[in-house]
């Protein structure tokens, strides 16, 4: 199997997890603050990947300065953004913005590399962008704007770029220990904003929590699949397949959404939606032409 091939299956799997995700983070946002909601998170996958990951990386300085960043915006930074942007813009604002970052990321990176992709990619990633708005609008194209909202939203989106940037540069060390590690300094960057939240909120949530079997499913579900499997597959995948192609994979995270809304919850998907999802995997499918 192609290399290409594998990182294409790495990305896809992670993809599902991460749709199916939003359904397990609003139960637990629903007991827990969401600044702890995430720091519990990823103090879970942390304590799974460090109790079963045993490789030592010795990182030279530059490339510990690079964990760092990695942990930081692809953990906490991303994280604070979105979950405070969610208090002031709508959820409908703020996941057209995320699913903007393939489109950001691949004007960021060539700018970067000083050489610009084909056009062939850009129209296939403006495609699938224009479809996933089709799905989060439902065919009405009108915005609540909120400036604040969607300007944190907007960090979350950059947050996300900037840890593809980061990450990629530390590929040629093992994927494992590398997962590991970012999830670990992510979590522990989180630690000042989760206290500072419980003190604001006055509360602990912790009694709560272990009592309510539901949340506790949501945590396992999200700390082992989302977060300790789903960063070392998408990392993997960003190795295999490339950074470009693998940023592309959040394209598809609403059209899972979608499916599981459907399968679980019995909210069929309406005319709009199919288009919108046939229309990112035309955009897609265009985009890889020219890789």
């Amino acid at each position: 199997m192609k290399n290409k091939t594998r990182g294409l299956i790495y990305m896809w799997i992670t993809v599902i997890f991460w749709g199916i995700s939003f359904v397990a983070t609003k139960i637990i946002v629903n007991t827990v603050p969401p600044i702890t909601a995430a720091f519990l998170r990823f103090f879970l996958s942390s304590l799974i990947l460090v109790l079963f990951i045993k490789t030592k990386i010795k990182y030279e300085k530059k490339e510990y300065v690079y964990m760092l960043l990695s942990g930081f915006f692809g953990v906490t930074a991303y994280f604070l953004f979105e979950n405070s942007a969610l208090q002031y813009t709508t959820a409908t604002n703020g996941s057209l913005i995320i699913s903007a970052t393939p489109v950001i990321y691949l004007l960021f990176s060539d700018i970067l590399r000083k050489s610009f992709s084909h056009k062939i990619r850009y129209f296939g990633t403006l495609l699938a962008f224009f479809g996933v708005a089709l799905i989060v609008l439902n065919g009405r194209f009108v915005l609540k704007l909120n400036p604040l909202g969607d300007l944190l939203m907007f960090g979350a989106a950059f947050s996300w770029i900037l840890y593809t940037v980061f990450i990629e540069k530390l590929h040629h060390h093992d994927n494992l220990a590398i997962t590991r590690d970012l999830n670990y300094y992510g979590m522990l960057f989180f630690i000042p904003f989760s206290l500072y939240e419980l003190k604001s909120a006055g509360t602990c949530p912790a009694f709560e929590l272990w009592l309510d079997p539901v949340v506790i499913t949501a945590f396992l579900y999200l700390g082992i699949f989302c977060t300790a499997l789903g960063y070392i597959w998408w990392n993997k995948a960003i190795r295999l397949a490339g950074a470009k192609t693998t940023t592309n994979g959040i394209f598809f995270i609403p059209i899972v959404t979608v499916i599981a809304d459907a399968v679980l919850l019995k909210n069929y998907p309406n005319f709009y939606t199919l288009i919108g999802a046939s229309l990112v995997l035309a955009g897609n499918y265009i985009a890889e032409i020219k890789d």
